[in-house]
């Protein structure tokens, strides 16, 4: 058997039972660690407080109340705080943890009329934290639906236990815990939606209903015999919605043809004022040409016509192409004879 499943087993049977106490969830140590504490029907909320057991007594750390607020132990104080204190979440989240927040912590709510509900949580240190990656079953559902598990350990009629964990990244949290006589007990988290049969010897089957955002997550179940752990991890992801999935891809097809019809008009208005542009160039270029022609003879008599032309204009004479008779007078010249 693989060693570090070996461990994980070892460590998880455990800390079931922690001075007595069975833990709902184990948090590795980092450096800002939440632990989730959130009451899982709808009452009125009285009184919540916050403890951690040490070794010999137990240390208050926060209480909060609906009318007299948050009241936090002043060796807590400026180390943690309660994001959502007004709502069923009061889960309580450390700014910057140590090795001395190692421990046992206890989460403890009291309502009307439900009366007190309680959340053990431990956390541990991030070399003693190992969760094993073998995922061998992929399961769909959707939010608000039922998830059904079988674990068909093969390991005889030597079952000593059964265990049933959700995993996250830094959290795993205990589903529920069938003992060999066939009592169960029951994460706080799951107690009241989960379905469960520990009296087969040959395999384990769990249906967890309503499931919720958070549920998305990694199980394993631990079955755990005299001389051999079996160990069987599942992934829970979200089915598509047939509804959604065409809303998405019409909105996808009508952004796609939103953006050609941008980008086609785009190009279009391009190419025109760069022909336009173009156009300009060449006729100011033509007109340079056609002005410095005329402005620039070829010879003198061109030139004395072109002042002709001009003048001749002006002063509304008749213009060079036009023929008038010219007289001129011419003196006789007597011949001298010879």
């Amino acid at each position: 058997m693989d060693h570090a499943v070996l461990f994980i087993a070892v460590l998880q049977l455990c800390r079931i039972n922690v001075e007595g106490k069975f833990v709902d969830s184990t948090v590795k140590l980092t450096e800002k660690v939440k632990l989730e504490c959130i009451y899982p029907k709808h009452a009125v909320i009285i009184q919540t407080s916050w403890v951690k057991f040490n070794v010999t007594h137990k240390e208050n750390i926060a209480v909060l109340h609906p009318i007299y607020g948050i009241h936090i132990e002043d060796k807590y104080n400026g180390r943690i705080y309660f994001e959502n204190a007004s709502r069923e979440d009061k889960s309580l989240s450390f700014i910057k943890s140590t090795l001395e927040d190692v421990g046992l912590y206890f989460c403890s709510i009291v309502t009307y009329p439900d009366g007190v509900w309680e959340k053990v949580i431990e956390i541990i240190q991030p070399d003693a934290f190992e969760v094993s990656e073998k995922q061998t079953n992929h399961m769909f559902t959707k939010p608000g639906g039922n998830v059904t598990f079988t674990c068909p350990y093969e390991i005889g009629d030597s079952v000593q236990q059964v265990l049933w964990e959700r995993i996250k990244a830094d959290q795993v949290d205990t589903v529920v815990l069938c003992h060999p006589s066939g009592k169960q007990s029951f994460g706080s988290d799951f107690k009241e939606r989960t379905l469960v049969d520990c009296s087969d010897q040959a395999n384990s089957m769990i249906i967890i209903q309503n499931i919720t955002d958070s549920d998305f997550a990694t199980y394993r179940c631990v079955a755990t015999g005299r001389n051999k752990t079996y160990v069987m991890s599942f992934t829970v992801a979200a089915t598509w919605d047939h509804k959604f999935f065409i809303i998405y891809i019409a909105g996808g097809v009508s952004a796609a043809v939103l953006l050609l019809v941008f980008l086609l008009i785009f190009c279009i208005t391009t190419a025109y004022h760069k022909n336009r542009k173009k156009r300009k160039r060449i006729t100011e270029a033509l007109s340079e040409a056609l002005y410095s022609t005329q402005m620039m003879p070829a010879n003198s008599y061109e030139r004395s016509n072109f002042h002709g032309i001009r003048n001749t204009e002006r002063r509304g004479e008749l213009s060079p192409w036009q023929t008038e008779e010219i007289y001129v007078n011419w003196k006789n010249v007597p011949h001298k004879s010879k």
